[in-house]
């Protein structure tokens, strides 16, 4: 695959953060997206558009998509349609944002999603789309019953092909199962462009960029981050979703300004 140019980092949103404005009116909500000052967006469902439609009304506010979540299911069975919609959306990235639990018993299953990833990144290479792997906190559990006791992340890691599969961080998530960000990015930093901003309160709880703990701003600036380039908050279960994006925008951009 060619190498990727270099962008310059800008404030995204994940679009899950707005998804009940979303299905509710979803020109309103990329207008309101685009007028808070965010550039990026990265989605987790269409909506019921198409994503050639999708792609219009971003262009038309001055908006572009890097990156989409995608079912892990869909993208193991049907992988070349999922990788013709990310074309038309004009996605960079495909990436499997969740594992049902009965499909991540094993480590052997993890293995298996490695293959998924790769043949994803295979058929996706000549379109220069990479399929990629965005975490929760389970892939920092072991298996009891693993005799290597390996992490199912560094599998997923060290079975995918670097010029094929990327990884998408998220920084809530890894601190969630009592890792640090920074250990993780430096296993592997060249593997991580595309990262999730979420902050964590001291109660372990899901807040807003910059009312948390995470010290974005000393991670950002690591060596172990350089090849970070996408930047997307999100929240799971904002009280105050549009309030949750501009704290965000304006958040991450001074923390970007310091990278």
């Amino acid at each position: 695959m060619a190498k990727r140019p270099k962008i310059s980092a800008v404030p995204g949103i994940q679009l899950y953060t707005l998804r009940n404005s979303m299905a509710d009116n979803l020109e309103a909500t990329l207008d309101a997206v685009a007028a808070t000052g965010y550039k990026e967006v990265e989605f987790a469902g269409y909506f019921d558009r198409t994503p050639r439609s999708l792609r219009i009304l971003l262009e038309e506010r001055g908006l572009r998509s890097p990156s989409s979540h995608v079912n892990a299911r869909a993208l193991r069975d049907a992988p070349q349609k999922i990788i013709d919609a990310a074309a038309e959306l004009g996605n960079r990235y495909v990436i499997i944002g969740w594992l049902d639990q009965d499909d991540r018993r094993s480590i052997s299953d993890y293995k298996r999603w490695a293959d998924v990833l790769n043949r994803a990144g295979e058929l996706g290479s000549s379109s220069g789309i990479q399929a990629a792997y965005h975490n929760h906190e389970f892939e920092f559990e072991r298996f009891a019953d693993d005799a290597n006791g390996s992490l199912p992340h560094d599998v997923l890691l060290q079975r995918t092909q670097p010029d094929l599969v990327s990884f998408e961080l998220d920084f809530f998530w890894v601190r969630k199962a009592g890792m640090q960000v920074e250990d993780i990015l430096g296993k592997a930093p060249e593997r991580f462009h595309l990262a999730h901003i979420k902050d964590m309160d001291s109660g372990g709880n899901m807040v807003d960029v910059g009312q948390g703990q995470i010290d974005f701003a000393r991670i950002l600036a690591s060596p172990a981050a350089a090849s970070l380039e996408h930047f997307f908050v999100e929240h799971d279960e904002p009280a105050h979703p549009f309030r949750t994006a501009a704290v965000g925008r304006r958040n991450l951009s001074a923390i970007l300004a310091q990278r």
